[in-house]
């Protein structure tokens, strides 16, 4: 009789496809998912920190007595915040990804919070994230603003 090399505890080829494939089909699956997750943390992420910068920018003016500038620059993805003095650093500077799309409203995309808290001009600015457009409205008077969804 000859020895029959019979090789035992491995795999074959087709079954670590077949788990492989298996594999692969629910990482796809999971990417799709998430993907509308990570535009909303995005979305979220770009609201919270605008209002905090304006806020901060607006008490900035109050707490230093000066006139702070507010310029969104929808060109390039950036906003910045600063004082009047060119020289100074930023208050704030951020980038935003470029899946957000503000465009101006009925209020320019450079304004200024005045030395008593007060905003020198008012109206809307139109922010697009996604498929969804929001209206930044800046009232009259204390430089008071909210978000609505279109």
């Amino acid at each position: 009789m000859q020895p029959t090399n019979k090789a035992t505890g491995g795999f074959t080829m087709v079954e670590m496809l077949i788990v492989l494939s298996a594999f692969l089909m629910l990482s796809l699956i999971s990417a799709f998912l998430f993907s509308p997750q990570k535009d909303l943390l995005e979305k979220e992420m770009f609201f919270s920190q605008l209002k905090a910068d304006l806020l901060y920018g607006q008490q900035y003016a109050i707490s230093h007595q000066e006139t702070i500038t507010v310029h969104i620059m929808p060109e390039n993805n950036y906003y910045y915040i600063r004082g009047m003095d060119y020289t100074a650093p930023y208050l704030a500077k951020r980038h935003y990804s470029s899946d957000i799309i503000v465009e101006k409203g009925t209020m320019k995309l450079m304004f200024q919070y005045k030395p008593d808290g007060n905003i020198d001009s008012f109206g809307s600015i139109y922010i697009i994230a996604g498929s969804r457009k929001y209206k930044m409205m800046f009232q009259i008077g204390k430089g008071r603003f909210y978000v609505l969804e279109e």
